[in-house]
């Protein structure tokens, strides 16, 4: 493949790259939020404890509470659970993406190295030719 041909799967992989990069900014923003609701959660819990123990007749009303509470706090940790796996896979996929972007650099990087070693030797074989024949017409004048 040429490297004009390898810098255009460089550009698609790098984009790829990019996209991933950003569904696990995104997966990783949810998890900051459930956590985030969790901690009001846990905030909101401990204020209605102080109340229900400050005033018996609330109390209650706080079982109900509290039972909800729970339920909720399940419901987060599970949420939580499974933005954490789907971020382990996200950073698997991140992984693999940057692999593959680094093979195809790797190899753009080669082809251009000899491609440089190419012409390198082409010109190094026109000098060595010149100056043959730069030789030759002394000779002959001499």
């Amino acid at each position: 493949m040429s490297v004009k041909g390898m810098s255009g799967m460089i550009r698609l992989h790098k984009w790829q790259l990019d996209e991933k990069r950003r569904s696990m900014g995104e997966l990783e923003s949810m998890r900051a939020e459930l956590v985030g609701k969790m901690r009001d959660l846990e905030t909101e819990l401990a204020t209605e404890q102080k109340k229900a123990a400050d005033a018996p007749v609330v109390s209650i009303s706080y079982a109900g509470y509290a039972q909800q509470v729970m339920v909720r706090r399940q419901n987060l940790h599970n949420s939580i659970a499974e933005i954490d796996v789907s971020i382990d896979e996200m950073k698997d996929q991140v992984s693999e993406a940057f692999k593959e972007l680094k093979k195809y650099e790797i190899v753009e990087q080669r082809e251009r190295e000899r491609e440089l070693a190419e012409r390198n030797a082409r010109q190094q074989d026109e000098m060595d030719e010149l100056a043959l024949t730069m030789h030759r017409r002394s000779q002959k004048q001499a």
